[in-house]
């Protein structure tokens, strides 16, 4: 009786660490996605806003980090997509905000009413599509006093849309939405595996594994945006609100 009843008692130990073992979230290490940063892909720019930390500069935004555009090290990122999306930290402010997107011949300009709080917001581009094999240019502003501009803080990068290859394409075929942002991140496609794995984070945002592939992917050697794990990724309901879209040739 006495062999049975010590079985029990490690049957129940061994259930509940294999259990435990399931809510704990995974280390970096541990986690299943790593961005590789295609070869000789630079673009000019800037992802961090600079300025000063005046009195005059900390009533236009507050919070621990500055502007940041969520890009690779390189200033620019592919994708696969026509309308993509842009991800940056925006720290808390009641300024009005502006992206601006431009190409050779054209410059489309929006800017958006700010939610007043401080996190990683998506900015989806809907004005018009991408050419394929195009690069953009594009900045973030926060547009501190809109009758000085040069107060403005802001970033700036490129984005070019590429074609999926057909390999890519079939894997994705049958990927569930956090594959997906695996494969992205390890065919370079930088802002459509980003997208990908923050839609997935935004529905179940106590995921042990999600948030640990969401640390993965900023602390990659070749993004290095390790200040902005902690910071929030902010819900739809909070993302910056539209107020005017314009284009110019």
């Amino acid at each position: 009786m006495k062999f049975f009843h010590e079985q029990r008692l490690w049957a129940k130990l061994l259930f509940v660490v294999f259990g435990l073992s399931f809510l704990i979230p995974l280390t970096p290490a541990e986690a299943r996605i790593t961005f590789k940063a295609p070869e000789d892909l630079q673009a000019p720019g800037r992802r961090v806003a600079g300025g000063s930390r005046s009195p005059q500069d900390k009533k236009c935004s507050s919070g621990q980090n500055p502007l940041t555009a969520v890009v690779p090290n390189s200033n620019v990122g592919l994708t696969t997509q026509a309308n993509p999306t842009f991800f940056f930290y925006v720290p808390q402010t009641s300024a009005t905000l502006e992206l601006v997107l431009r190409d050779q011949n054209k410059e489309y300009k929006q800017t958006y009413k700010s939610s007043d709080k401080g996190g990683i917001v998506s900015i989806p581009f809907n004005k018009a599509p991408l050419e394929i094999n195009k690069v953009y240019r594009w900045s973030f502003s926060i547009v501190c006093d809109p009758q000085e501009r040069s107060k403005d803080k802001f970033v700036e990068g490129a984005i070019k849309r590429v074609k999926t290859a057909p390999q890519l394409a079939s894997k994705l075929a049958t990927a569930s939405p956090q594959q997906r942002a695996n494969l992205y991140a390890e065919a370079g496609i930088w802002q459509d595996s980003l997208a990908s794995l923050a839609q997935s984070l935004s529905s179940n945002p106590n995921n042990g594994e999600l948030k640990a592939d969401w640390q993965a992917l900023l602390t990659s050697s070749s993004v290095g945006l390790d200040n902005l794990v902690s910071e929030p990724l902010l819900p739809d309901q909070l993302k910056p609100q539209v107020i005017t879209t314009n284009q110019s040739n």
